[in-house]
């Protein structure tokens, strides 16, 4: 096995029982973004668990060369469109039914063309994410967005009424949010020594599973949350339909990128742990477009770039992965390809 270019250490047991991993796909190339190595996952076979992780890990110090070209936070802002506006329009018509929001939402008419914002192939999973699942707060509150990206989402909740900080290691995405006007630190979260008790919420979508110590991550997410503030965790689900449908190929692998790939067992157990009370533990076809447009593109062609999303067939099939995912949620709760957890800290710590 070839990692030599990206030090790695082994990882033979689950970070949560302990039971030694049994591999599960071995041999694995970075399909997206051209990092070296080849890399093996593991999975625990212990009933009741079924963490999965990639062996060997790349080291703390080396993981940096996974994201050396890796896509760039920057994110600019959609050119004029009048349906991209109408659109728009719906979608904060939606956020002021569903959420209770007067700010940043347009006028209260609009809210009659609010049901328009269903026919999205997402549906509600997509939709509420637009406001990190959460209520119009009753008084001023303070959102965190761990692995804030260029703060596009930040600077929504910013125009809903929130008060916004973020958190974002790549200096490109940080410079993109502040030129919006959100408020970012650069670097790991526990660096940014936030007071405790400090959050209303705390939102992350797809860091846990970049991380080397989830424990280590929801250990603080506790500690700068007020005593009935909200967490938001988004995670690949290794549970899905995406999943069980594309195999190794399935993109949200994304090896050697993501360290710890969860289910729901394991999502709860590791949120429990750390002393939070899990409201919603739910899975999710938001984005399940990117997940199967891109998994068939690695299933046929060995590679899933961003840039293949532009492609017309690519869209195609995308949207229609997305609702049969839909579809299939009611009947299997677990078929989403993303997972959301919503917990609260019920007590100080």
């Amino acid at each position: 096995m070839n990692t030599t270019e990206i030090e790695a250490r082994p990882a033979p047991k689950c970070f949560l029982c302990g039971t030694a991993g049994e591999i599960l796909y071995s041999n694995l190339r970075d399909r997206s973004f051209g990092a070296p190595g080849e890399w093996n996952l593991r999975r625990c076979p212990k009933f009741g668990c079924g963490l999965i992780w990639l062996d060997p890990l790349p080291t703390e110090e080396d993981i940096g060369k996974a994201y050396a070209s890796y896509y760039t936070h920057a994110q600019p802002a959609p050119g004029a469109s009048i349906v991209r506006d109408v659109v728009y329009a719906v979608w904060k018509s939606y956020l002021r039914v569903r959420f209770g929001y007067t700010q940043g939402v347009g006028p209260a008419w609009h809210d009659l063309f609010s049901p328009l914002a269903l026919l999205h192939p997402g549906g509600r999973d997509e939709l509420d994410s637009a406001a990190m699942y959460l209520n119009a707060p009753p008084s001023p509150a303070r959102v965190l967005d761990v692995g804030c990206g260029s703060g596009v989402l930040l600077a929504r909740m910013q125009s809903l009424g929130w008060e916004v900080d973020g958190v974002e290691v790549d200096p490109g995405g940080v410079a993109a949010a502040r030129a919006r006007g959100v408020r970012v630190f650069e670097g790991q979260l526990a660096d940014a020594r936030f007071p405790n008790d400090h959050f209303d919420a705390v939102h992350s979508a797809h860091v846990i599973e970049h991380v080397h110590d989830p424990d280590a991550l929801l250990r603080e997410c506790f500690r700068i949350l007020k005593p009935g503030g909200k967490l938001v965790f988004i995670t690949p689900n290794t549970a899905s339909r995406g999943h069980k449908k594309f195999g190794s190929a399935w993109l949200n692998l994304d090896p050697p990128r993501h360290l710890i790939l969860f289910n729901a067992k394991t999502l709860r157990a590791a949120a429990e742990k750390q002393g939070f009370v899990v409201e919603r533990l739910d899975s999710t076809v938001r984005s399940a477009w990117v997940y199967g447009a891109l998994s068939r593109q690695i299933a046929r062609t060995g590679r899933g770039e961003m840039s293949e999303l532009g492609k017309p067939m690519n869209l195609l099939h995308g949207m229609l992965f997305q609702l049969g995912e839909r579809v299939r949620k009611w009947f299997d709760r677990d078929a989403g390809d993303e997972l959301l957890l919503i917990a609260t800290k019920t007590v100080a710590r």
